[in-house]
């Protein structure tokens, strides 16, 4: 008894040992300075700067709460750390298909759009009337279905199923009232003077999972809050509804795995619905130069925000890329687009722009400059005055390039950015087409409303 006693002891001596020989090799690694990051890659964020002392911070303990939260923020080997936490974890069991992170789950009822609510006589009719005859239109080889049938798990508002992340959406009436009616308040202050397009673009759960999959997270129905947006729009607004056309291409690579994003080819055949609804002839994919980049290497937003589970890791995304015929594709040297930073800097880059200038997490940023408050690109090939002026969130920046062949002028702002009015800039500029784009989420956001209600005067 005594001898086990004894052993117990020695166990328990050497676990506390152990301890505090971590412990201080670990309080010695805080030490280092020098090591200490500035940014995060994994939450794509400057970390905590070291407070600056003052008399008054000293006193009232914000001074030594800053030290505090310093230090804890850039600890050295912080993201090896995560990392290796991510690695355990992915070693508890079968992790293929998850939900990560958290936040928007449905919020109100979806109400059913303008069009679609049954009238007086409608409702009250005895018999319905009877339906018109279908006029047969051309029979088209069906596409390829893409849509993904697998259920996954709920955990927040990242959901991980086949290799890929998909966001929930959750609708809010107030928010998307408050959108439509700052859409139609701007288009009665511009609406005389140029034509005006919106469009609201669907995260990739809209486009590509089933009903059954999209029920069973609970998110609220994207494509119907879209059709809801559309039927309050005022009919002078040119609206794109581009939802159809993504989910008829939804077999092709329209959306990353691993990011929020669309990617180029996603924004094509938006494109090609904005070119309808213009009467323009879209140029065929066969016609521009392309490029990938970081083929089988890129783990976008979802991955890193999810703290880079294995389930992403196995498919990794690549970055395909196509110029525009009006710019220098061959030479990396030759700037084809202008960019003004909130400070007043001005600079010239390249509207297809080679991944590796970024960080590895954000080669979506390889088009149009990224978001930045003010961006131009002239066309050489186009000498009639022609210019658009693109209003828009990050999921512009892979729409503008198709753009820019068919105008002489492309002006592009992100409203989250910019300081400049929509008014001052048709005036300005000289525009003749104004296009509103805005990730859903974002349009139907409080957010969003208000940064639109600042430049839309």
């Amino acid at each position: 008894m005594k001898d086990r006693r004894q052993q117990n002891n020695l166990v328990r001596a050497v676990q506390r040992a152990v301890f505090f020989i971590l412990l201080a090799a670990m309080g010695l690694v805080g030490l280092a300075w020098f090591a200490r990051p500035a940014v995060s890659q994994v939450e794509k964020r400057e970390l905590t700067a070291f407070p600056v002392f003052s008399v008054q911070s000293l006193l009232d303990g914000s001074f030594f709460k800053g030290i505090d939260t310093w230090y804890a923020d850039t600890y050295p080997m912080r993201e090896g750390m995560i990392y290796a936490q991510q690695q355990l974890e992915d070693h508890y069991g079968q992790r293929g298909t998850q939900l990560i992170s958290g936040g928007a789950t449905a919020v109100d009822e979806i109400p059913l759009p303008a069009d679609d609510i049954p009238g007086p006589a409608e409702q009250t009719a005895d018999q319905p009337a009877a339906a018109p005859t279908p006029i047969p239109s051309p029979t088209k080889e069906p596409r390829p279905d893409g849509t993904v049938h697998e259920i996954g798990e709920f955990n927040g508002s990242i959901y991980i199923t086949g290799g890929a992340a998909y966001g929930l959406y959750g609708f809010s009436q107030y928010y998307a009232d408050q959108y439509i009616a700052t859409m139609n308040q701007i288009y009665q202050n511009i609406g005389g003077k140029v034509d005006m397009y919106v469009m609201n673009v669907p995260q990739s759960s809209a486009v590509m999972l089933d009903d059954e999959v999209k029920e069973d997270m609970g998110c609220s129905d994207e494509a119907a809050a879209i059709d809801y947006i559309v039927s309050g729009l005022d009919p002078g607004i040119h609206a794109l509804d581009v939802c159809d056309a993504l989910k008829e291409h939804n077999a092709e690579y329209i959306y990353f795995r691993t990011d929020h994003h669309w990617t180029q080819l996603g924004a094509y055949y938006a494109y090609r619905v904005f070119c309808e609804e213009k009467g323009i002839v879209p140029h065929e994919l066969d016609q521009f130069r392309t490029a990938e980049f970081g083929a089988g290497e890129y783990l976008g937003s979802y991955y890193v925000s999810a703290d880079r589970p294995a389930a992403l890791a196995a498919h990794p995304d690549t970055v395909q890329a196509w110029y525009p015929m009006c710019v220098n594709a061959d030479d990396p040297n030759d700037m084809d687009m202008h960019i003004v930073e909130s400070s007043g800097n001005e600079y010239d880059w390249r509207i297809i722009n080679d991944l590796y200038e970024f960080p590895a997490s954000e080669w979506y940023c390889i088009f149009s400059g990224t978001d930045q408050p003010f961006s131009s690109l002239h066309n050489p090939n186009i000498t009639d005055g022609s210019a658009v002026l693109v209003v828009k969130d990050s999921y512009g920046n892979a729409f503008i390039p198709w753009l820019v062949d068919h105008y002489e002028y492309t002006y592009w702002v992100d409203f989250r950015y910019t300081d400049e009015t929509v008014s001052h800039m048709v005036e300005t500029y000289g525009v003749q087409d104004v296009i509103f784009e805005a990730g859903t989420f974002n349009a139907t956001g409080g957010l969003c409303n208000e940064l639109f209600l600042d430049i839309g005067s």
